[in-house]
């Protein structure tokens, strides 16, 4: 469920960060998403939740260091 809800977050910063960059070019995006306002608030708690993903994943490799060589030999 985490790494799932990391793929929808990366695809509603991804869309939100359009609307962002480019809000006239995406008329139809920005109106799907709630308005330029709403996809600010979007692309804001959809980056605060990736980085807490990140964060809490360094957290737990640095409790236990030995799992890192682990993950990175596939083992």
């Amino acid at each position: 469920v985490a790494y799932l809800s990391v793929m929808i977050l990366g695809v509603l910063s991804a869309l939100s960060g359009l609307v962002l960059w480019k809000s006239v070019q995406f008329p139809l995006l920005r109106t799907l998403l709630g308005g330029y306002e709403a996809a600010r608030y979007i692309h804001f708690f959809a980056m605060s939740a990736l980085v807490a993903f990140v964060v809490i994943h360094l957290v737990m490799v640095a409790l236990v260091p030995r799992t890192l060589l682990a993950m990175l030999r596939g083992r």
